[in-house]
């Protein structure tokens, strides 16, 4: 009876020519010597394996492992067009057997279509590694340092074995694997952030080297074994907590007091409001420049007279690239005014107050949202692509917010 494991088929004609190839290679060799097993991590780890013997796997017709005296060969061995084909994948342990079996898939799939394919070193090798897509992803998206950093300490922690492999071995199940233990161990937010630059990496891959990769997390996600997403975190300081939270402010050094002050006063984003320097500050202009943000867009404000205060008394003696919070740790300001007796926040509490005095005196949402640097959804056409806020306006709002946030301050101060 014709052995259904030789080919798709399981026509004799298969039969004869595995018998011919391994005849070919390897002179004196008979059906026993050729036994047919399920390669797998376990098998390989046996003492008991022969020098000499190739092994033929159970599940996957024309992927081998030739056994040596100190090594173990991964091997494709098959016919395209009537012609045989066979080809070396890899050593093991270096190549793990799933590895081995899908990347003779690739190969496989274009033998039982009859091309001839590819040489594995051409195939697999010529493919840069994940380490090396990573600075290249960035610069196509001209990512900020911060962020390009942050990347990059992600994939060192948690993706570690990945960053030196090709990135098609992407595909391969162990790193499906990999995925869910990541998934089902960390923090939702850490989650969410391996989920979004992990799916990103893989489309700038397929775009860049004609690929058709997929990410895991999109397979976990259907199946339900993704954690929730990571909730915003709650706003922990009101307006009616300002007056006890002036006052503590009120107590520290005063360049924590002016950073504090001005967090409060502009809404930016604590590492845009901690790393001002004296160029980005234009009195002529009446203007406060930021840059590099976190959307990528340079945002002004226009500097309103209790802007214009904290501004001149930071600027003071300051040449153009120096800066005006210099050794003030916005990491640690909370802690300090919370020392100092102020109630709990956080500094991004600060930038939501701002909106939230925006918004109860009557600010309008494109004006808010020019404050804020926030850009609108795609979806909302109008605000993305039509309205546009002057800078008159901009100052008229924030002279609003900034007037009522003031006056809440000092109520019962």
């Amino acid at each position: 009876m014709p052995d259904p494991h030789c080919s798709e088929s399981g026509s004799f004609k298969d039969v004869t020519w595995t018998l011919c190839f391994f005849q070919s290679f390897v002179p004196v060799l008979s059906l026993k010597s050729m036994p047919i097993v399920m390669i797998s991590e376990s098998l390989l780890l046996r003492d008991g394996l022969k020098p000499g013997v190739i092994l033929r796997d159970r599940v996957l017709c024309g992927f081998c492992l030739k056994v040596g005296a100190r090594t173990k060969t991964f091997l494709v061995a098959t016919s395209v067009r009537g012609k045989q084909f066979r080809c070396t994948l890899g050593r093991w342990p270096l190549l793990s057997v799933e590895e081995a079996r899908d990347r003779a898939m690739v190969l496989l799939r274009d033998c039982r279509r009859g091309v001839v394919p590819e040489r594995p070193e051409k195939v697999f090798k010529s493919l840069p590694t994940l380490a090396e897509v990573l600075p290249d992803y960035c610069a196509a998206k001209k990512l900020k340092e911060s962020s390009c950093k942050r990347y990059d300490s992600f994939f060192r922690t948690h993706f570690a074995e990945w960053l030196k492999r090709p990135v098609d071995d992407l595909r391969q199940r162990s790193f499906a694997e990999h995925c869910h233990q990541f998934a089902q161990t960390k923090g939702a937010a850490l989650v969410e952030l391996g989920r979004g630059v992990m799916g990103a990496i893989i489309k700038y891959v397929n775009a860049v080297h004609g690929l058709d990769l997929t990410t895991p997390f999109t397979k976990l996600a259907a199946a339900g074994l993704m954690p929730e997403r990571a909730k915003p975190r709650p706003r922990t300081l009101e307006i009616s907590d300002l007056p006890t939270w002036k006052c503590a402010v009120d107590t520290l050094p005063e360049p924590q007091r002016d950073c504090l002050m001005l967090l409060l006063y502009t809404g930016l984003r604590r590492n845009e409001c901690g790393g001002l320097t004296r160029e980005q500050v234009d009195f002529e202009k009446g203007l406060l420049t930021i840059p590099m943000t976190k959307n990528g867009k340079p945002h002004s404000l226009p500097i309103t007279p209790l802007m214009d205060a904290i501004l001149r008394r930071r600027c003071n003696g300051l040449a153009v690239s120096q800066k005006l919070f210099k050794g003030v740790s916005v990491e640690h300001l909370a802690e300090m005014a919370m020392r100092a007796g102020a109630p709990k926040f956080m500094l991004h509490d600060l930038r939501k107050l701002h909106a939230s005095a925006g918004n109860a005196q009557g600010v309008s949402e494109p004006a808010l949202r020019a404050l804020l640097n926030h850009t609108p959804p795609k979806r909302d056409t109008l605000n993305r692509h039509y309205i546009e806020t002057p800078m008159p306006t901009m100052q008229q709002a924030l002279e609003i917010i900034q007037s009522y946030l003031s006056a809440q301050c000092s109520l019962f101060g």
